[in-house]
């Protein structure tokens, strides 16, 4: 286990839950690349979420906590790399062209006015 999978394992088996559950909590932190701290908010928060809603009964697992967090991780992991290219900046926007041409109707009201 590097650094990073030793503290989220600390984190988890801080947390008051079930040792089956811990156990299996352990077996998805073994499973799961950590190579920089990135990848240990997606999986704390991941892991995080999934035993929030084992809880509250929202969630209920049919074949493996460890499958279960595999994809909630891969969905997140695809998530973080695409955020960041979305900015919505004013520059990006682009300029919209008017479908029809502006009507100036103070210059035209001059032109009739200088005509009388």
């Amino acid at each position: 286990m590097n650094e990073y999978q030793v503290m989220l394992y600390d984190f988890m088996h801080s947390l008051p839950l079930q040792d089956e559950l811990k156990d299996q909590l352990h077996k998805c932190i073994l499973a799961t690349k950590m190579n920089d701290i990135r990848d240990f908010v997606n999986a704390k928060d991941v892991l995080s979420n999934i035993i929030c809603d084992i809880v509250n009964g929202t969630l209920t697992i049919a074949s493996t906590l460890r499958a279960v967090f595999a994809g909630a991780y891969n969905k997140a992991v695809e998530r973080s790399k695409v955020k960041p290219y979305k900015s919505s900046s004013i520059e990006e926007t682009p300029v919209k062209e008017r479908p029809v041409p502006f009507y100036n109707w103070l210059k035209e009201r001059d032109t009739v006015f200088k005509q009388y």
